[in-house]
């Protein structure tokens, strides 16, 4: 019973051991597992963190590159886009099938679009990439899929695309500005370059390849924009402190010629200064710079003659006058060039004045500067020169100018010139007064007889200015119809009165009594002889009224008339319309004109003179065998009578040769049955020869003098006929 329980123990205490062996073996078991798990899981986590902070990176890595995930996948055919705008900081997500995709897609990027999706979805290419527009957001934004196939299936078809996405619309927006840009530098008419830094041409347009004449670009670049000037270069200093430049300089094209050129060169950065480059802009400017010269010319030059004008005589002589040094001016005044203008045509008159331009510039261009001061009239300036050189060489030259003679139908026309010689500063300190001192000289040398020259003294211009009062005064007159009308008897043979001239007489308060060979030459210079005219004539018949009332019958009265007032197409009305105002019939004037007339204007003198006469005007020729006595202006219109001039009467009881020629001149106009009056008869020993050559009518102080008309009609109502 013992030995069993002593076994039983032994038993069981073996038991025991197992047992707790077997729960030690466990206990180990599970602290191993859970180690290992412990292990696992933190290796688990610690992957996951790290995963998670990968995609954190890439996320943030897509959101800096503004690029986003993108899949499809063709068993679902659904399409997701998620598109993050950096410069709008906005998220826009779309998604739906892929019809539902190309519904939204631009028309014009859509057949671009299938063609690229049917390439990815059929065809042997893994890589997917192409931009198209998609409507997002109400507004059509440009995106950029870019992809990879990830599954096929067994007949190679797409199964699964991934990728990311961009919104590129800022970019395309660039591209396009960027090739506008490019356009435009390349289509510019402008030439444009792009330079570097030490001035090397890198690039340019076509504009400066046509500019310097190369037949490529490549002719162009790489060459030192400094080297294509031969004037003033681009200054790398004043560029480098101002970052731009502009200047005018010359070029000398491949082809050899010369250009003008504006160029503006303008210095740029590129971001943060890491380097830069620069902008030229260039234009041809040569056509401007010629019209520029052309305006200058004009601004400065006669057009006709080529030589200095007004303006730039003054600049001369103002600059001399600065410089207070001693210079003599000439002031030259063509005579008879109206006669030439108006009988030989402007375009011959053009020749002459351009003919004397170029005598001026033979005579005073080596020794000053010649110019034309208007019109006919010229001027030299003539610094360190003495009076008597000048005076010498002045008369040489109105020599060379009457040279040349000009025939117009049968009459000789000669061109000549009066110079007026003052100098700086000894007869006036002043450019006004220096011009008006040589011109006041020019007058006295036409006053001498033309055609020479006369050196200013002084007082002249004191009395061209006097001249100027008068001129001043005269208008005034005339305005105000102050002038008085005098007449002078014609007579017949036997004395008796037969007919008067209407005379115009002047007494000025300013200046007296002014004789008409002084006041007549000056009103027709300044235009006041038509007035003067339509005044007399008025006069005129005024008498012939107050004669018809006073006496039952009146004489004709003639009246002079200037070739100014004769050729003008309004006078023959406006002389029967005076006629008319005063009830007088046109045949009681008689309208006395000189042959200056048809030196004028031949055609329109006869023109003028048939009107007249068709009007019932009495017409005589006055001052006949005083010029130049053409006899086929008688031939060419008939006069009713001829006023011999008191030349050829003077001397004819004394002269046999005066007589001979006054008798034969009498006689070949009675031939031509035109009536002869007789001016100048002066003496009773006149009347003789008178009657021998049989004059039907005698004018001149040994009748009477011109006098008032109450004068004259009392006395030719109280006294017998002498």
């Amino acid at each position: 019973m013992s030995g069993e329980t002593s076994n039983d123990k032994l038993l069981t205490n073996d038991h025991l051991a197992s047992f707790e062996r077997r729960l030690k073996r466990e206990r180990n078991a599970r602290e191993q597992a859970e180690t290992l798990l412990r292990e696992k899981t933190q290796s688990l986590y610690a992957s996951l963190k790290e995963s998670q902070r990968a995609q954190k990176d890439l996320e943030l890595a897509l959101w800096a590159s503004q690029e986003s995930f993108w899949s499809w996948e063709a068993k679902s055919d659904l399409m997701e886009l998620r598109s993050f705008s950096l410069y709008s900081e906005s998220v826009s997500t779309w998604s739906g099938t892929l019809i539902q995709l190309l519904e939204r897609v631009h028309d014009e990027d859509l057949e671009g679009l299938q063609f690229h999706w049917t390439m990815a979805l059929l065809g042997n290419r893994d890589r997917v990439e192409f931009s198209f527009r998609l409507l997002l957001d109400k507004s059509y934004q440009w995106i950029r899929l870019r992809g990879r196939v990830l599954k096929r299936g067994s007949a190679g078809e797409a199964l699964h695309i991934v990728g990311t996405t961009k919104d590129i619309t800022q970019q395309r927006k660039a591209e396009q500005s960027f090739h506008l840009m490019a356009s435009a530098f390349a289509s510019s008419r402008e030439p444009m370059l792009v330079l570097s830094p030490d001035l090397a041409i890198t690039e340019c347009n076509d504009a400066f390849i046509r500019l310097i004449a190369a037949t490529v670009k490549e002719q162009c670049i790489g060459l030192d924009f400094n080297q294509i000037f031969i004037a003033e270069k681009v200054d790398k200093a004043q560029l480098a402190l101002d970052k731009q430049v502009r200047f005018e300089s010359k070029i000398k094209t491949q082809s050899g010629e010369i250009k003008i050129v504006d160029i503006s060169v303008a210095l740029f950065e590129t971001y943060q200064q890491t380097s830069s480059y620069l902008i030229a802009t260039m234009r041809d400017i040569s056509e401007r710079k010629r019209n520029e010269a052309k305006l200058r010319q004009l601004a400065l030059h006669d057009e006709l003659t080529g030589l200095s004008n007004r303006n730039s005589l003054r600049e001369s002589i103002a600059g001399l006058v600065q410089q207070k040094k001693h210079f003599v001016l000439v002031f030259i005044d063509l005579d008879g060039f109206k006669a030439i203008n108006d009988n030989a045509g402007h375009e011959r008159g053009d020749v002459e004045l351009q003919r004397v331009g170029a005598l001026l510039t033979s005579m005073f261009g080596p020794i000053g500067e010649v110019g034309r001061w208007g019109g006919d009239e010229f001027i030299a300036v003539l610094p360190e020169q003495n009076l008597e050189e000048i005076s010498e060489r002045s008369e040489r030259l109105i020599s060379q100018i009457e040279e040349d003679v000009i025939t117009v139908k049968a009459t000789e026309l000669m061109l000549s010139a009066s110079m007026g010689i003052a100098q700086y500063p000894e007869h006036s300190d002043n450019i006004e007064g220096l011009v008006q001192c040589a011109d006041a000289a020019m007058y006295r040398a036409k006053e001498l007889g033309k055609g020479q020259a006369f050196i200013y003294e002084p007082g002249l211009y004191e009395s061209m200015t006097q001249q100027v009062s008068m001129v001043n005064d005269l208008r005034r007159t005339v305005e105000n119809h102050l002038l008085d009308f005098y007449i002078q008897g014609k007579y017949d043979l036997h004395g008796k009165l037969k007919g008067g001239e209407v005379l115009c007489r002047w007494i000025s308060g300013l200046h007296g009594v002014v004789s008409p060979a002084v006041f007549i030459p000056i009103a027709e210079e300044h235009k006041l002889d038509s007035a003067i005219g339509l005044q007399a004539l008025d006069a005129a018949c005024d008498y012939i009224s107050i004669m018809e009332s006073q006496q039952g019958e009146a004489i004709p009265l003639s009246v002079n008339i200037s070739a100014n007032q004769m050729l003008d197409p309004k006078f023959p009305d406006q002389a029967v319309s005076i006629c008319m105002d005063n009830n007088v019939s046109p045949e009681f004037i008689e309208l006395e004109l000189t042959e200056s007339v048809f030196i004028r204007d031949e055609k329109l003198a006869l023109r003028a003179l048939n009107t007249l006469r068709e009007r019932g005007f009495r017409l005589s020729l006055d001052d006949f065998g005083s010029g130049f006595s053409s006899l086929s202006y008688l031939r060419s219109f008939q006069f009713e009578a001829v006023k011999v001039d008191k030349s050829l009467i003077q001397g004819i009881h004394q002269d046999s040769k005066a007589n001979a020629l006054f008798n034969g001149l009498i006689a070949m106009l009675k031939s031509l049955q035109i009536d002869v009056v007789a001016e100048g008869v002066e003496l009773e020993s006149y009347l003789p020869f008178m009657e021998q050559a049989d004059i039907q009518l005698m004018q001149g102080f040994y009748f009477d003098k011109p006098m008032p008309y109450d004068q004259f009609l009392a006395r030719h109502t109280t006294e017998p006929n002498r």
